[in-house]
């Protein structure tokens, strides 16, 4: 089953670059780029908080909103 998540999660980012991405421009000011994060962050800790996460990030992309290298975290081990 976490397969077919991380497929679906991988296809939809695929279809984003591809299809809407181009028409937006390259504008994120952080890399990896917003989509890439938000992907990363929806496979390392799922639909929920990594739809937080991605959602906290695209906020942040504006301009005096900051840059640079920003990777998603690590899943907590408990």
């Amino acid at each position: 089953m976490a397969d077919i998540y991380v497929k679906a999660v991988r296809a939809g980012h695929r279809a984003y670059k591809l299809g809407l991405s181009p028409m937006i421009g390259q504008a994120c000011r952080f890399l990896p780029t917003c989509s890439d994060y938000t992907a990363e962050a929806l496979i390392t800790h799922g639909p929920l908080k990594g739809g937080w996460m991605g959602f906290k990030r695209i906020c942040r992309c504006r301009p005096g909103g900051g840059s640079g290298y920003d990777p998603v975290p690590l899943k907590r081990e408990k």
